[in-house]
């Protein structure tokens, strides 16, 4: 059996299922991710991330780096063994020092269930032995969308995860060939995934069509951006989740998927995820999957809960939304999250395939959707595509709008129709 490690770091959760060949699925516990650690180095000194105003003169910090200059924050060392009310007490008496925060270390979330085996099903189109097995492109009429377009070469999807395997048959052609890969935990262009969540992120949004392998995408015409915010492990930091977002959004990203959350507000993050936003990409984000009410106020769940983000639910194959997902008023649409078929990182040169549930699943589902609407609309500004993705939406639940199924469940065939 397979097994990844999941760490008992807290904070950032990330709605997955990690796969264990050839097992049955299994129901695991679900808990909420509550708080965070601080980033520490090998010499015991802690990370933060403080905003200094112009000009400022910089001789009483320790700075280590600059990546998240763009947004006028720097990284710093604080000396081992004081408390954080301390550390942030002595930095912001420092001149020219606006604010300060920790670098936040984030963790995973508990999974929901695991298989790598999958009934096939009729309906679909041949050209992928796996096809079969992807009940989600039936149901939300990914053939038909296809008819019209799979997506162009010149929309770039951004994944924000554990990386991606870019050797993957249903992968390594999508990869964008100029800025295709980064790593922001590194600091370099090693993305391969070493945890298996982000290769399946990526497949589920742009594997490739006709290829004769595995299965397919939702818009397996589309490039993609793999960028590595989170390591191996699970962990990531809120520089390196910062800094993936200026990434993909100062190097042309049109979608990001951000199959992630963090249980808290963080000023830094929410900094980056307004940049892109700025620069007119559409982010898409899971909703988590403790089975909780989301509110950006009292209950944040970023990035999904910030204004602007394209907030989703999971659902089954049924249609019925699943038990863990989250839900609230921030929803925007739901997507199918549950024994969704993709693609896991290659094994001893063998390409790996399986199931995982979570909204981490039903994310990159409707980020498919939205990389088509935007292929096919490329003059749309990111509120139209968004408003177009939930006017097409497949309304269930209550009629209109509610807040676990937000507009409908996603319908690419809707969403491209001419």
């Amino acid at each position: 059996m397979r097994r990844f490690p999941t760490p008992a770091l807290l904070g950032l959760a990330i709605a997955l299922s990690l796969p264990a060949c050839g097992q049955r699925p299994t129901p695991l516990a679900q808990a909420a991710a509550t708080g965070a650690t601080v980033a520490q180095r090998a010499d015991g000194r802690s990370e933060w991330l403080v905003k200094v105003a112009p000009q400022a003169d910089l001789a009483g910090l320790d700075v280590l780096d600059r990546d998240l200059a763009a947004l006028g924050w720097l990284t710093v060392a604080q000396p081992a063994g004081i408390s954080a009310s301390e550390a942030r007490r002595r930095l912001t008496r420092l001149p020219g020092v606006l604010d300060a925060q920790p670098n936040h270390v984030y963790g995973l979330d508990t999974p929901v269930s695991v298989t790598a085996q999958a009934p096939r099903l009729p309906g679909l189109l041949q050209g992928d032995p796996e096809l079969g097995r992807q009940y989600h492109l039936n149901l939300i009429h990914a053939p038909q969308a296809w008819a019209v377009t799979r997506g162009s070469r010149q929309v770039r999807l951004a994944l924000l995860d554990t990386g991606v395997d870019p050797a993957h048959p249903e992968l390594r052609d999508r990869l964008d060939p100029e800025v295709g890969l980064y790593n922001a935990v590194m600091r370099n262009k090693d993305v391969r995934d070493g945890h298996g969540h982000g290769t399946h992120t990526a497949g589920i949004a742009l594997a490739s069509l006709d290829n004769g392998a595995g299965g397919a995408g939702v818009a397996p015409g589309v490039s993609l951006m793999g960028i590595q915010v989170l390591s191996s492990n699970g962990n990531g930091t809120t520089k390196s989740i910062a800094t993936g977002f200026l990434y993909a959004a100062n190097n042309g990203a049109r979608v990001i998927n951000a199959s992630l959350a963090v249980y808290r507000r963080d000023k830094v993050l929410e900094a980056a995820i307004q940049q892109a936003l700025d620069r007119d990409v559409c982010i898409v984000a899971s909703a988590g999957n403790v089975g909780k009410e989301n509110d950006p106020e009292t209950a944040p769940h970023l990035p999904s809960t910030y204004p602007g983000v394209i907030e989703v639910a999971a659902t089954d194959a049924q249609d019925r939304v699943a038990s863990f997902s989250n839900f609230g008023k921030t929803v925007s649409v739901a997507a199918p999250g549950v024994d969704v078929w993709s693609t896991f990182p290659t094994k001893n040169g063998i390409p790996g395939y399986g199931l995982a549930s979570g909204t981490s699943m039903a994310a990159p589902c409707a980020a498919g959707v939205v990389a088509l609407i935007r292929s096919q609309h490329p003059d749309w500004k990111r509120a139209q595509v968004k408003a177009h993705l939930e006017a097409r939406a497949q309304d269930l639940g209550l009629a209109g709008f509610d807040p676990r199924f937000g507009h409908g469940r996603i319908d690419a065939g809707r969403a491209v129709a001419l």
